[in-house]
């Protein structure tokens, strides 16, 4: 692996000499897979679903209980669409004896407004498990960019609270537009009555490149240009398309004849399809971040580098520590070699002194000693003779 993305460094690296277009471009799809691998976007986005299909049901009841409040305004036509679209995406997740008997009754209140005590429960369910759904995306977004030392914890769920209010409330104002914006445009325009389905999905990609942004925007810890997260919405939407043909194509060939799932085939479809909502959306940031490594901002680039100033002072303290650490512990260990010996390790003074005084038999051996070194080294060699006869025989 290392000699293969070496080789790929080295192709990318003669491309970019060669065409630097065609190498930026390159590059950037290298660096935007790095680091979509490096974030964890799959296991991420498998969060994310979870926690969004969690929030689905109660979100939806809580939707369904303001539009019952709302009812003398948006009209009792409106609201009668908005309970037929939900009842029938019930229909597609729950069987159908589910929905006569629990579904529609409780829909049925909710709209009716008697609920409110359940309406306070599931919409707080709804904005716990939305804004934690919300809170994986601004998480996400945010170490893409590599900022993530900017925003606290709390301040992080805290924006991520709002952030998922405020897309409840964009979504009880653009429901009713979809349910009742048809009917409104034949009866002010009839002559588009024909041509009106050629505008669904321009308008479903204008509102998704929308609230991408808006995400994005939102997401990134400091100020930058709202065209920036353009190119990442963009790669969002068509990674959304994409994956939801090829999501169809497989639940087709699965679920299509017959399947062991039974009633949980819908709900797993639901679920593949909010995780691959979610891989889209952090792609999308991935490329967006890379795109700003590549390119910075003045507002990025400021923030990146206060962060590094920040771990390098973090870091200097750490080894500053470190070393009064290993000083202080050599100092103790120092003191421990010059240290007394103990009490009861020292000698009696009765002892050292009886030890400091030699014995009589010790004496005479030093004497003897002393006489062996004196006596000359050549014992076999004879004295000369002293006195007269000596002289006599010089004579």
């Amino acid at each position: 692996m290392r000699v293969l993305a070496e080789r790929a460094r080295r192709y990318l690296d003669d491309l970019c000499i060669r065409n630097p277009r065609l190498g930026a471009v390159v590059s950037l799809v290298a660096r935007t897979a790095a680091s979509a691998s490096r974030t964890r976007v799959v296991g991420l986005a498998a969060e994310s679903a979870f926690f969004s299909l969690l929030s689905l049901p109660a979100l939806l009841l809580g939707l369904v209980g303001a539009l019952g409040h709302l009812r003398p305004l948006l009209g009792a036509e409106t609201v009668l669409g908005v309970r037929e679209w939900i009842l029938e995406l019930a229909a597609t997740a729950l069987t159908t004896d589910t929905v006569d008997t629990v579904v529609t009754p409780l829909v049925d209140d909710f709209l009716a407004g008697a609920q409110g005590g359940a309406i306070s429960v599931t919409f707080l369910v709804s904005l716990w498990s939305g804004s934690r759904a919300m809170n994986v995306f601004i998480e996400s977004i945010t170490i893409a960019y590599g900022l993530e030392e900017l925003r606290g914890y709390f301040r992080q769920r805290a924006l991520a609270f709002v952030g998922y209010l405020g897309g409840l409330l964009f979504a009880l104002v653009v429901l009713p537009a979809i349910v009742a914006g048809p009917e409104l445009v034949r009866d002010l325009l009839p002559m588009t009555a024909d041509h009106l389905h050629l505008a669904y999905w321009p308008g479903v990609v204008a509102l998704s490149l929308l609230c991408l942004v808006g995400l994005y925007t939102l997401s990134v810890p400091v100020r930058t240009p709202v065209w920036r997260h353009l190119p990442g919405a963009v790669v969002a939407v068509l990674v959304l398309l994409a994956g939801s043909v090829l999501l169809r194509l497989y639940l087709d060939a699965s679920f299509g004849q017959v399947t062991i799932y039974g009633s949980l085939a819908a709900p797993i479809a639901i679920l593949a399809w909010l995780w691959v909502m979610a891989l889209a959306v952090l792609v999308g940031s991935s490329l967006n971040a890379e795109i700003d490594a590549m390119w910075p901002t003045e507002t990025t680039a400021t923030a990146r580098a206060e962060i590094a100033a920040r771990r390098h002072a973090r870091a200097a303290r750490l080894v500053e520590r470190r070393e009064k650490a290993l000083q202080s512990v050599a100092g103790e260990e120092g003191e421990a070699d010059v240290e007394p010996a103990p009490e009861n390790d020292r000698p009696e003074r009765g002892e050292t002194v009886a030890a400091a005084v030699p014995t009589g038999e010790e004496q005479r051996q030093e004497g003897e000693e002393q006489r062996q070194e004196e006596e000359p080294a050549d014992e076999g060699a004879e004295t000369p003779p002293s006195g007269p006869v000596a002289r006599a025989g010089e004579g």
